[in-house]
């Protein structure tokens, strides 16, 4: 080496460094349960090397990460592609061999990247890795940086050298215009040609002829830049997605093979801060294979220098409605992967549902509906908790039931809140009005009643039938009947129990008829879903006052209560469920320990669903409501069942037949 040579030196670069925002683990989370699932095969992602100075140069990642379309222009930065590669155990995270999956992922990276004609933007040569696991039940997420770059190419460089005077003003102008014009170009890598001006990698490099790139070029003019958000520009290392570049220099022009090119480091976010430093980086020989590059280094240093996995944990920065939404929907989605992939948990959650009845069923039916996602409950109910209630009614305490007793809705609807913060439930302290059961001079109240049950009705899509009594369930089943809502029943009996869904017609109370249909087996015919008959299509007596002879014992439910309890599974009236058919009835009896799942026709002369009772309160409204609860206006009547019965017997028989008792569960 002569003299006044300048000595060379091996170049040394700092790594980068990474910055994960909270809202990319929770939007990661998101996709997780809802897309990728069980899936790890890896997701792009998409991270910012900011315009801007610094002690090093940071990639970082947000919840736009994953939007390969989005740019915010409001950001000054370089939008550089990447890798997730998230791992389903905690155990196969800290397993696998990092060196071989950095490798495979880099020669993976390059083998597609020289299989394109040319590269879209020089962004394209910043390449990352995040080796990660998801613990979706704790929010804790451990994860793992990469930046692969081969080691076995290493480099030598001369000393900054000054800027040639004669072509410092035309750089610096050249390279504010490129740089710092809106919107930012997003290349990080770029060429000043002495005489062209600013050029781009793409305009010198094409990947399916590598002995054609810079072979007619005089190379004397050229300049390769590299921006460098480093604030100290007179000092080596240089940052770490330089090396990046280069090695892409080596696997692409054997022509630059073991020369010397000029390279000069760009610094600053804007053009006043704007400064330049010219470096000669020589480059090894020309590698032909990337498979012949065994070694490959670029994981990422925690705080302490060491190089192992962060963890990250979203708890502290979450709400406890937050965590116990998540929490519940899980589950329910990690069941969803496995078991029953087209459950819409959506349509679940966004169903609003409307619980009549605050005892024994209630509350297990709204823990069950909670179970399944459902997050907004109305729970309608006039009676106080007891002191026999707590035993069987699994949202109240003893504490309760003292002082005379607090309100039933009110006091589930705040236990259902204890569960699931994030849920909205509302409790209605609310009598419904019965037929038998007169109002004398309270009908401005009970029209006001009338008011509040006809809009919570017509306000929620599924009526939970869960009261006591029979008859406080006719007028919910012929309002739910006239606004076209879902209904579904169910009742105990002392050793039975009934659930059941009364028909829907998505048209409304329209007269149907069940046409034939010729693949129904002989004996048997097709009940089309909005001809299923409701809970008293099978009475041929009006409802009326069921409670005033009960015994003691009649007054408490037994302890099987639990196996009635509904679901939000009936929401769809198709034959085949997700979870199996789902049928118009089920009934059970715990003495012979039968289920028996039947169906049955809607009943024209019903006193609840007919259409001659559908249209009379469509007529008259509150007041055919207040003239059959007072007794003033006969429900068989409107019905046509008088009139059936008259057809059938004369009239002194027809009174003997029907003046009787039933001996039958009032529920049932």
């Amino acid at each position: 080496m002569a003299e006044d040579a300048i000595p060379e030196r091996t170049l040394k670069f700092l790594p980068l460094r990474s910055f994960i925002h909270n809202d990319f683990w929770h939007k990661y989370a998101e996709i997780k349960l809802d897309i990728d699932r069980l899936d790890d095969s890896g997701r792009a992602i998409y991270g910012i090397i900011a315009l801007d100075t610094g002690k090093c140069t940071m990639l970082e990642v947000a919840c736009s990460s994953f939007n390969d379309k989005y740019h915010d222009e409001s950001l000054r930065g370089f939008r550089c592609k990447g890798i997730l590669l998230n791992h389903n155990t905690l155990e196969s995270f800290r397993s696998c061999d990092k060196n071989m999956v950095l490798r495979g992922q880099a020669s993976q990276f390059y083998h597609n990247l020289l299989k394109q004609e040319s590269i879209q933007s020089s962004a394209d040569l910043v390449y990352y890795m995040l080796l990660s696991f998801a613990d979706l039940k704790t929010y804790r997420f451990y994860h793992w940086f990469a930046f692969p770059v081969p080691t076995e190419i290493t480099y030598r460089y001369d000393d900054e050298q000054p800027i040639p005077s004669n072509l410092d003003v035309k750089l610096r102008k050249s390279i504010c215009q490129f740089l710092y014009q809106k919107p930012i170009p997003n290349e990080p890598f770029f060429i000043y040609h002495a005489i062209k001006g600013i050029k781009l990698l793409v305009d010198y490099i094409q990947h399916h002829s590598p002995d054609t790139n810079f072979r007619a070029e005089d190379m004397e003019p050229f300049y390769f830049c590299f921006y460098d958000p480093r604030s100290d520009t007179k000092s080596v290392p240089v940052s770490w997605h330089l090396r990046q570049m280069l090695t892409y220099l080596v696997l692409t022009s054997p022509v630059l093979a073991e020369q010397g090119i000029k390279c000069i480091r760009v610094t600053g976010s804007t053009p006043a801060e704007l400064q330049l430093s010219l470096m000669t980086i020589y480059l090894p020989k020309h590698v032909t294979d990337v498979n012949d590059l065994k070694l490959w280094a670029g994981w990422e240093s925690d705080r302490n220098g060491k190089y192992l996995p962060r963890v990250t944990s979203l708890n502290d920065s979450m709400s406890r409605e937050s965590l116990a939404g998540n929490a519940v929907n899980l589950n329910l989605k990690l069941m969803k992967w496995r078991l029953i992939p087209a459950l819409n948990l959506i349509a679940i959650k966004q169903a609003k549902c409307l619980l009549l009845g605050a005892g024994t069923l209630g509350c297990n039916v709204a823990r069950s509906l909670m179970a399944w996602g459902v997050s907004n409950i109305t729970i309608v109910d006039y009676g106080k908790v007891s002191l026999s209630n707590p035993i069987r009614q699994s949202l109240y305490r003893f504490d309760d039931a003292l002082n005379g007793g607090k309100t039933k809705a009110t006091t589930a609807s705040e236990r259902l809140l204890e569960i699931n913060p994030a849920a909205k439930i509302v409790g209605v302290d609310l009598k419904i009005p019965m037929p038998g059961h007169p109002i004398g001079q309270e009908i401005a109240e009970t029209k006001d009643t009338l008011d509040k049950l006809i809009r919570l009705i017509e306000e929620n899509d599924f009526i939970y039938l869960l009261t006591d009594s029979r008859e406080s369930r006719w007028l919910p089943t012929m309002l739910g009947a006239f606004y076209n809502k879902h209904i579904i029943n169910a009742a105990l009996g002392f050793d039975s129990y009934l659930v059941m869904r009364h028909g829907k017609n998505e048209d409304g109370y329209i007269d149907t008829k069940n046409d034939a249909d010729s693949s129904c087996p002989a004996g048997f015919r097709k009940i089309n879903s909005y001809d299923l008959g409701c809970y008293f299509c099978n009475d041929i007596v009006a409802p009326g006052n069921s409670m005033k002879d009960r015994t003691l014992d009649q007054q408490n439910a037994p302890a099987y209560y639990r196996i009635p309890k509904s679901d939000p599974l009936f929401r769809e009236q198709e034959p085949d469920g997700l979870l199996g058919i789902i049928p118009h009835s089920i009934r059970g009896n715990i003495a012979t320990l039968q289920t028996m799942v039947t169906a049955t026709e809607r009943y024209s002369n019903c006193v609840a669903c007919s259409i001659s009772v559908l249209e009379r309160y469509a007529c008259n409204k509150k007041d055919f409501i207040i003239n059959v609860i007072n007794g003033t206006e006969s429900l068989e009547t409107v019905a046509g069942l008088n009139q059936m019965m008259s057809s059938i017997f004369d009239g002194n028989e027809a009174k003997d037949t029907l003046d009787f008792d039933s001996d039958l569960s009032d529920d049932l």
